[in-house]
């Protein structure tokens, strides 16, 4: 792989990785809305239980891991569908 095309790919794992964190926000925020009935704790806030921080904080996580997961697969689909070569080992990282 050539320089430019490095370029390229940091260029969309970034772009896919911001989508994929907001709508990975959403999607978590949204299922513990339909489950629970409330809004999403604040975690670091210390009138907030500590199990539903603790539990909120596993959602996230469990949504965030999934969504790397599947985002990373896309991402790499879509590069060889692109370039018909394999994409660069970067994966996409979701940061919040």
């Amino acid at each position: 792989m050539d320089f430019s095309q490095k370029i390229v790919w940091n260029a969309y794992s970034t772009v896919v990785g911001l989508v994929a964190a907001v709508a990975t926000k959403k999607a978590v925020d949204g299922a513990w809305q339909f489950v629970t009935g409330e809004e999403p704790p604040e975690p670091n806030d210390p009138n907030t239980p500590t199990t539903h921080a603790a539990v909120w904080v596993l959602a996230m996580a469990m949504g965030v891991g999934l969504s790397q997961v599947l985002i990373n697969r896309f991402a790499a689909r879509r590069w060889e569908a692109f370039t018909g070569s394999a994409s660069p080992l970067r994966q996409v990282n979701l940061k919040f």
